[in-house]
């Protein structure tokens, strides 16, 4: 016993160790009941590997396993106990002040008048809710043209006309003209959103529907999309509304022009 002792006195240290800090987390503060719980299967489990080491009916390797359980077991148990009991000793005045505490007399609060009942609420009248604002109808998708399948790409998707009837001014993006507005208007392109939601794919299919690849990626065409359908500004749409680009002057109509040249009814 001495020599599993002297060969695992780390392991028993350490099973101490822990033995200590679970009495210490565990204990109540009080006397424990030693007869409840796990303490008599445990204890009752420790004399049947006791005995059966005394006995040696486990010799060789096996019972160097259970002599060195039992040693480690029985470091775990005085931990607990240690661990127990140095929380008791440190803590001995928490019943006592406890017990004190119950037995002072609750003092009665004086009697209160009670109070005078509160006015009835008056009730407010509720503002009738504002009307919801209109929103224009979407317009039908525009119809498909020829060749559309033989460009790169994928066509976005575009309006026979623009929502409310009236467009954005798409010369506001640099490298947009008024050819191209019209070129786009054909395509059912009308708002700085719908160039703004533009993919990789529906770039390629423009860009070569339009003649030009690789243009709208060099001139920002989406980025400036994006600014202009929230309201904002760039610079070239700045100058634009100065009247400093001659190409890009608006004539006002909203695109009317182009409706009534691709509505097949006029």
């Amino acid at each position: 016993m001495s020599y599993l002792i002297s060969q695992l006195w780390g392991w028993l240290l350490i099973a101490l160790i822990l033995g200590a800090a679970v009495g210490w987390l565990t204990c109540a503060g009080r006397r424990a009941d030693w007869l409840s719980g796990w303490v008599p299967w445990g204890l009752a489990a420790f004399v049947v590997g006791l005995i059966l080491a005394l006995l040696a009916w486990f010799p060789g390797r096996y019972g160097l396993l259970l002599e060195s359980g039992l040693l480690l077991f029985t470091a775990y148990i005085v931990g607990c106990c240690l661990g127990c009991w140095l929380k008791q000793m440190l803590a001995p005045a928490a019943p006592v002040a406890a017990f004190v505490a119950a037995a002072k007399p609750v003092a009665r609060p004086a009697a209160v008048a009670a109070p005078a009942p509160a006015p009835a609420p008056v009730a407010k009248p509720v503002p009738a809710p504002a009307p919801a604002a209109t929103v224009p109808p979407e317009p039908a998708a525009a119809a498909k043209i020829a060749d559309e399948d033989k460009h790169e790409g994928r066509r976005p998707p575009g309006y026979v006309s623009p929502r409310g009837g009236k467009a954005d001014d798409l010369k506001r993006i640099r490298g947009i003209g008024p050819q191209n507005e019209g070129r786009l208007h054909a395509l059912g392109v009308w708002h700085f959103d719908q160039i703004a939601a533009w993919t990789h794919d529906n770039v390629l299919w423009v860009g070569s529907y339009l003649a030009f690849p690789g243009r709208i990626d060099r001139e920002t065409w989406i980025d400036q999309a994006k600014i202009l359908a929230k309201g904002l500004e760039t610079d070239f749409s700045k100058r634009v509304d100065k009247g400093e680009v001659a190409t890009s002057k608006d004539s006002g109509d909203k695109g009317a022009h182009n409706i009534a040249r691709l509505d097949p009814k006029k």
